[in-house]
């Protein structure tokens, strides 16, 4: 329109092209807006994650005070775990670092660091940092004292660093997860799905986009685990042997086949040839996918080929839904309803793909999860592990119903005859929107991934919430709570913990005499003097527990110079 000599370029309200501008504007907002509450989602759920090989023991326990200077330090975890620029290292109450030799690894899951100095009395903190067996960084302490005196629970380290890099990481998972699978999937949709028409272009920054959204978060990734794995934050990534560190693992052959895939992926939407580019767009999607499968929980469960397989099998669906998803949005979106005949063949192909898509999905889901809790519907309803995998069967049964209406009733009702333009109109945007729907719950899908990736299998939490034996009874000054972990036949940390009506700690005394008898294998009572590791609280480890069977755990505090507490307790210990 002409404004005295001017020209007014803004197109007019009832410009179609206007329309379809501002639609797509607010489907970006939209999009954006969904992705941060995603992102904040995962940061929270990073940050209560915990590592995949769990602390089982430790020599000195956790919060154990001994009567002289131990002369190593001993700790046992879960699974296999190796030192990578880590190890371990001892503090005292003022953080100065107290003398330690090289640490090392003993039958493969016992972190042993000698103590190279005599630890006068006082408190210590033991800080370990390991690498488990698939591939995540483990950290953590342990708390002990030497002599009589009480434990100073102040000397214990922050974690908020490791913290902010658990997020920095969980989020550059989530958003490598989520570029590279929909840059795979779209460079599959563009090679063998859409008509190569001229819309195609304005697809092919997706993948593209995604291709480059996926290697920035890669770095991230490797970042987080080098700052994880030293505790020197960023500063880590600019240590060489640290670099080399991280990459030897697993995590260097994900992240080299990744990197070849997304290449490919890339280079088949520039080739015009359609046997190369459908070539480079399958063969780069499946690198893709497998890069995921040889770094993480699949590697270390069992049996492991089809751990592999399955969770490769699971990457390939979900990029190919995905991914389609993606393209079939923007080409609905791209084109109008008048086009349907033209644009038949491509959802009819999408539906084809998407329905093979969920089957593969479902068993190789299906198959994760009997392989990462053995089978046992228990671990995967009390873990936090099976409750994550429950969550994301549940929305991925929400979208495949709603694929499966598309698929049988909106996909046939489009491509049938009618003379009724409006109708036709309602359907496409029904389809469209529903499609839409599809793609926002697949990517909360993919953000239930990245925090399951960093929680431990349910097989593996079960066994550790499973073994330790916790009894309470009433005594006189309250309640006594006697905990013995694993309780099975060899070194075990018994902690016993006075408290009152209120559960506050009980002072009852410095120091615990603590009996351990089987009377029926014919075992005398084996004495020990324990003393107090703060008020209220004994804690010892030992071999005592020497065979499997119900022992008689006493434990004697002197409440006062004339009086002596008693109290007894069964316990079964297994083999």
């Amino acid at each position: 329109m002409l404004r005295g000599w001017e020209y007014d370029w803004t197109l007019p309200q009832s410009c179609p092209t206007r329309r379809k501008r501002e639609h797509m504007s607010r489907i970006a907002r939209q999009l954006v807006a969904a992705l941060a509450i995603l992102v904040g989602v995962l940061a929270l759920g990073t940050t209560a994650a915990s590592a995949h090989a769990t602390l089982e023991s430790s020599s000195p326990a956790d919060g154990q005070s001994v009567l002289t200077s131990p002369s190593e330090i001993r700790i046992t975890f879960s699974e296999a775990v190796t030192t990578i620029s880590g190890g371990l290292s001892v503090l005292n109450a003022d953080g100065k670092t107290v003398g330690t030799g090289n640490s090392e690894i003993v039958g493969g899951r016992t972190l042993v660091a000698p103590i190279s100095e005599t630890l006068s009395d006082g408190t210590y903190v033991a800080t370990y940092r390991v690498l488990s067996a698939d591939g995540h960084p483990v950290s953590g302490s342990i708390l002990f004292g030497v002599g009589n005196e009480a434990l100073d629970r102040s000397a214990q380290p922050s974690s908020s660093g490791d913290r902010l890099w658990e997020i920095i990481g969980g989020i550059s998972r989530f958003i490598m997860y989520l570029a590279a699978l929909v840059a795979a999937g779209v460079a599959f949709f563009l090679a063998f799905i859409h008509d190569r028409a001229e819309d195609r272009w304005r697809i092919v920054p997706f993948v593209r986009i995604g291709s480059i959204l996926a290697l920035f978060s890669a770095i991230g990734i490797v970042m987080s685990q080098a700052a994880l794995l030293t505790g020197k934050g960023a500063g880590a990534v600019t240590d060489s042997n640290v670099l080399r560190d991280v990459l030897n693992q697993n995590l260097g052959w994900s992240l080299a086949l990744l990197m070849i895939g997304l290449a490919a992926v890339h280079l088949s939407t520039d080739i015009s040839k359609k046997v190369v580019s459908q070539s480079l767009a399958l063969y780069g999607g499946l690198a893709v996918t497998v890069s995921f499968a040889v770094w993480g929980h699949a590697t270390e469960l069992s049996p492991e080929a089809i751990s592999l397989a399955a969770n490769a099998i699971h990457a390939t669906a979900a990029a190919l839904w995905l991914g389609g998803l993606v393209g079939l949005v923007m080409v609905l979106s791209l084109r109008t309803p008048e086009t349907v005949r033209s644009t038949a063949g491509i959802i009819g192909r999408f539906s084809l793909m998407a329905f093979w898509s969920v089957i593969a999905l479902t068993i190789a889901g299906l198959t994760l999860t009997i392989t990462g809790s053995d089978a046992n519907l228990n671990s995967i309803l009390t873990t936090t592990w099976g409750q994550l995998v429950l969550a994301k069967i549940g929305l991925t049964l929400i979208v495949a119903l709603i694929a499966a209406w598309n698929r049988r009733t909106l996909v046939p009702s489009l491509t049938s005859p009618t003379e009724n333009t409006n109708e036709l109109a309602v359907r496409w945007a029904t389809l469209l929107r529903t499609i839409r729907t599809e793609a926002v719950l697949l990517v909360a899908v993919l953000a239930l991934t990245a925090i399951v990736v960093n929680v431990p299998p349910a097989r593996t939490a079960v066994v550790a919430k499973t073994d330790r034996v916790d009894i309470t009874q009433r005594v006189d000054t309250g309640n006594v709570q006697l905990s013995v972990d694993p309780a099975i036949v060899g070194p075990n940390t018994v902690s016993v913990r006075y408290t009152d009506g209120t559960g506050q700690p009980v002072n009852v005394a410095n120091s615990m005499s603590i009996e351990f008898s089987q009377p029926s294998a014919g075992l005398e009572p084996i004495t020990r003097q324990v003393p107090a590791s703060e008020p209220g609280v004994f804690v010892i480890q030992g071999n005592e527990l020497s065979i499997p069977g119900t022992w008689t755990i006493t434990i004697a505090v002197r409440t006062s110079d004339f009086t002596e507490q008693r109290t007894s307790f069964e316990v079964p210990v297994r083999r």
